[in-house]
């Protein structure tokens, strides 16, 4: 598996409109809230680039509506933390955050299957038969089912980018992730190609 350079910005077409969040992002906007939404100081007392990056793009997305997306199977990964009181309410905000977005998309009409509702059970089509024993080829993605099935619902729901902060698994495979139809992205990545085109919304 190779690695590649960042991703150019490209043109105004190609911003991902349906974004799929991996978990470790949910866990950011969770522990950065104050910061990412009411202006307070980021908890570790500067804010990184990906930190920054999410930051801009909530701020734009007050506008622009991006559709963020969030999988059932984030709950199941929070659900493994140790820490009873920080699982617990970790757990309850995402169920929160879930929910949002079920709505939306149900009140949209959004399919995330051929033939389903955003509510549509977890099937492997054939399709996604064929992408799991692709995606087993990545070692990495091999030992983590939890990464591995996020992807395979980044293609039952129709996304065209998630958006990760884990560049040690996924985002390192990004390139041959992108041969397979899914595009990986940092929030840093996406800012670059947004940042250009954000004065429409602002």
């Amino acid at each position: 598996m190779t690695d590649s350079p960042p991703q150019s910005r490209g043109g105004f077409e190609e911003l991902p409109g349906r974004i799929l969040l991996d978990t470790c992002i949910l866990n950011r906007l969770y522990d950065e809230g104050g910061y990412l939404f009411d202006g307070d100081e980021p908890s570790a007392g500067e804010a990184d680039a990906d930190l920054e990056a999410l930051r801009a793009i909530f701020a734009v997305n007050e506008r622009a509506a991006f559709e963020l997306l969030v999988s059932p199977l984030s709950v199941a990964e929070v659900s493994n933390i140790q820490d009873f009181v920080d699982r617990e309410r970790r757990v309850r905000w995402l169920l929160d955050v879930l929910d949002h977005w079920l709505i939306m998309l149900d009140e949209r009409g959004a399919r995330v299957s051929d033939g389903g509702t955003v509510r549509h059970r977890f099937k492997l089509t054939p399709e996604l038969q064929t992408l799991e024993a692709s995606l087993m080829n990545f070692p990495d993605l091999r030992r983590d089912p939890f990464d591995r099935l996020l992807l395979l619902q980044y293609r039952m729901g129709n996304c065209n980018a998630f958006l990760t902060t884990d560049r040690l698994t996924i985002w390192r495979h990004r390139t041959d992730l992108g041969a397979l139809g899914i595009r990986v992205l940092t929030p840093s990545d996406f800012w670059r190609q947004l940042s250009p085109w954000a004065g429409l919304w602002l």
